[in-house]
């Protein structure tokens, strides 16, 4: 089944040794405008490699990998185009199935914008990456906040042969867009690479949840100090804007956010994230979350039912001869929080 009317922006390959820009693309426009035929637009930017050099990046001499060319017009119309003697050489890229559909590879309207808009930041000529099989891994999703590339979606990925993780915009899964001015602070990730068990990891962050328990007894001893503020707002920055599947997951993020949010002095956050905490409990099964997000609010609210509710899983584990390391982990949190807020049985 095929729509070959339909106008999007398709995808033109042009010979791997072309070096023309697309004078051809123009050509046929002006003389379709001059004669009152059917108009198209076109994008063509200059593709280059780049690689790192002695931490500079820098264009490399290499012949360039592929020249591509976006037309948005009919496939009828472009077959039209490639009739004519200045535009022989192009040629769509090899059909793609999906279930009964069948089609030339495309760009949405929205990832032709995007990709535009990225190309303008380089001068319209941008640097091509192919996708090969501190805190960002391979796979995560972030928003930018700030710069040239604010609220851009990118994905991280490792640059071939280099094992240096890269910020990258993807355009429909096969062009990869380097974001080479994009430093630490200016991202917020909004998902994490979930193909294995890489999301339990990140979650299980031992240092980070033990660097935060620290910074709780200091905000409970009467402040918290300009370090444990910068804590708080890179746990944020890492993790507010995730949307996990699992109850189990969703217990290990929130007993991230809500120290991170008391730390801050967030109240209307805290409120908020309470608020989801009290909701997601009566649906949490495992043991160990229950008491995983009870522990976190009576440490972040002072309050006895959240501390009854804490006490009557954790003080069942104390008669264990050895207690598996979150739980060990727990009754610690536990006995600091009765400690820190003046409530020793």
């Amino acid at each position: 089944m095929r729509n070959s009317r339909a106008v999007r922006w398709y995808v033109l390959a042009l010979p791997s040794r072309h070096r023309g820009a697309a004078k051809g693309l123009q050509a046929e426009l002006d003389r379709r405008l001059r004669n009152g035929e059917p108009a198209f637009e076109y994008f063509a930017p200059t593709y280059v490699e780049v690689r790192e050099e002695k931490g500079v990046w820098v264009k490399t001499a290499r012949p360039l990998l592929y020249n591509y060319v976006f037309v948005r017009s009919s496939e009828n119309e472009i077959y039209k185009m490639m009739s004519t003697a200045g535009l022989s050489l192009y040629s769509f890229l090899p059909r793609v199935r999906d279930g009964k559909r069948e089609y030339y590879p495309y760009l949405s309207d929205e990832a032709m914008e995007n990709l535009r808009w990225v190309a303008r930041s380089y001068a319209d000529i941008v640097p091509v990456y192919t996708p090969e099989p501190k805190r960002l891994m391979k796979g995560d999703r972030v928003r930018i906040t700030e710069g040239k590339f604010k609220n851009a979606e990118a994905t991280v990925i490792s640059q071939p042969g280099g094992g240096r993780k890269d910020i990258m915009v993807c355009v429909e899964n096969w062009l990869w867009v380097p974001l080479l001015h994009v430093q630490p602070g200016q991202y917020e990730i909004i998902s994490l690479n979930t193909d294995n068990m890489h999301v339990y990891t990140r979650l299980n962050n031992d240092r980070l949840f033990g660097a935060l328990h620290e910074a709780m007894q200091r905000h409970h001893a009467g402040g918290a100090t300009i370090e444990d503020r910068a804590l708080a707002t890179e746990t944020l920055q890492q993790y507010a804007n995730l949307r996990m599947d699992s109850d189990v997951t969703r217990c290990k993020l929130y007993a991230l956010l809500l120290p991170a949010y008391t730390i801050l002095g967030d109240q209307e956050a805290c409120n908020r994230m309470i608020g989801e905490i009290q909701g997601l409990l009566p649906a949490v099964r495992a043991e160990q979350s229950r008491a995983l997000l009870s522990v976190t609010l009576y440490g972040c609210t002072d309050n006895c039912i959240y501390r009854e509710q804490a006490h009557g899983i954790v003080d069942s584990w104390r008669t264990e001869e050895r207690p598996k390391k979150i739980k060990a982990q727990l009754i610690r949190r536990l006995d600091d929080y009765d400690e820190w807020l003046g409530h020793r049985r």
